[in-house]
């Protein structure tokens, strides 16, 4: 459903189920919420999921990529509770949704729970991370490098979705679903907007000690991109968080182990909810 927010844009956000709200961010940017589904939609037996696409994103209204920011995107998610008229709700994001919701918790807080799924603590954390995993590929890390560096010059939709064909193996510790991510809207002026700018430039560091709701941080073991050692960065620097390190699994852990990544969410929400 397309939503008008209270700042006339409109935001596209898919629901499934019913129950406490929980809103869902997804990663990229440049990507939408599809990435989710199925995999996150048995959720919707407890709770009412509100799948958005990113400001810019998906089938969202399209805009000036320059007036897109981490704060733009966790204002974004205030804005969706107020036209829905949402009295508390959690929220979830993964991989750059993470990062938004980490921004969320650090300056607005106005969730009643957080999940941090794939998060990292800093860009620069980020970024040498992915360099170690690159360079621990060898020769077979060079493609994928190369197709991180095209993200700045990545003018449409279909080399969009070839730089994510591309970079899957990356993402997954087995094989990929076949098919997966061929659904995604693809927005090559919001990625290409964020690569040339360091996909945010942020540092949680100073402040994740100021997080003072529920937060549950969870992680594949084998995520090359936003890494265990970060997880555990965002696990320590928030007071009374949670870890969870899905086992067998790389950044897409939801997808690789499905009914371990649920159980761990629901077990966090449940215990939030009482």
């Amino acid at each position: 459903m397309q939503l008008a927010l209270p700042d006339g844009y409109n935001l596209n956000v898919e629901e499934v189920g019913s129950g406490f709200p929980l809103i869902v961010l997804h990663g990229g940017p440049g990507l939408d919420h599809s990435m989710f589904r199925p995999y996150l939609d048995p959720l919707g037996d407890e709770y009412r999921l509100l799948y958005v696409d990113e400001r810019g994103q998906g089938r969202s209204q399209r805009v000036d990529p320059a007036t897109l920011s981490l704060e733009v995107f966790a204002r974004d998610v205030d804005l969706l509770a107020e036209t829905l008229e949402l009295d508390s709700f959690a929220l979830l994001g993964h991989s750059f949704g993470a990062i938004i919701a980490t921004y969320h918790a650090t300056e607005l807080g106005t969730a009643v729970a957080y999940v941090i799924s794939g998060g990292g603590e800093s860009s620069d954390a980020l970024d040498a991370d992915v360099q170690a995993s690159l360079n621990a590929l060898g020769d077979g890390g060079k493609s994928i490098a190369d197709s991180w560096e095209a993200e700045k010059s990545v003018e449409t939709e279909a080399q969009l979705k070839q730089l994510l064909r591309d970079q899957l193996p990356f993402h997954f510790h087995g094989n990929p679903p076949p098919g997966y991510a061929e659904e995604t809207v693809g927005s090559p002026e919001v990625l290409r907007y964020f690569a040339n700018m360091g996909y945010g430039a942020f540092d949680y560091r100073p402040k994740l000690k100021d997080v003072d709701k529920p937060t549950l941080v969870i992680v594949g073991e084998y995520d090359r991109t936003t890494t265990p050692r970060a997880s555990r960065v965002l696990h320590e620097g928030i007071p009374g968080s949670e870890l969870v390190v899905v086992p067998n699994a790389g950044h897409m852990s939801f997808v690789e182990q499905t009914d371990d990544y649920l159980s761990a969410v629901r077990n966090f929400l449940a215990r939030t909810r009482k």
